[in-house]
């Protein structure tokens, strides 16, 4: 938190296909702003970032996806918002797939930090000074408990 202020965050979605997660997770902000990054891929794995929509200049940016696999998109992503006067980058994503060269483009200093769930193990040789691994153990627990007991998942969800 730092204390900043709801207007000094801006939650980003790494291309347009993400919008409704990041949106979901600006909502948990505070309804915090959102901004997403055009890009165009070239290739497989392989992506290019066009241009921010958005207001990023100043703000403390958080980019959500889902998984990072090569972190190309994430990466560029993250330089496209530094570009556009992000004074701090933030990565989130549940599944850290890290496949090479993940490591070395999420270790770089572009990003602040880098959070990510255990829903997949990580080797040592995955890790960096930027990560936080957060467990989703107890949710894992919860989900088993409530299917065991015939208790609805929705109240899982609100918390």
């Amino acid at each position: 938190d730092e204390g900043l202020q709801k207007d000094d965050w801006v939650v980003v979605s790494p291309d347009v296909g993400g919008v409704a997660r990041a949106r979901a997770f600006a909502k948990k902000l505070d309804d915090a702003p959102l901004a997403i990054v055009d890009k165009r891929r070239s290739g497989h794995n392989v992506a290019e970032v066009m241009n921010v929509i958005g207001d990023v200049d100043g703000k403390v940016a958080v980019l959500v996806d889902d998984m990072i696999d090569t972190a190309g998109t994430l990466a560029k992503a993250a330089q496209a918002l530094k570009d556009n006067g992000a004074r701090a980058v933030y990565g989130c994503a549940t599944h850290p797939v890290f496949s090479p060269p993940a490591v070395e483009r999420l270790g770089s200093g572009v990003f602040e930090e880098v959070v990510v769930t255990n829903s997949i193990p990580l080797a040592s040789d995955k890790q960096f000074p930027q990560l936080t691994v957060l467990s989703v153990g107890h949710l894992i627990g919860d989900a088993i408990w409530r299917m065991h007991s015939d208790t609805s998942m929705t109240g899982m969800m609100a918390s």
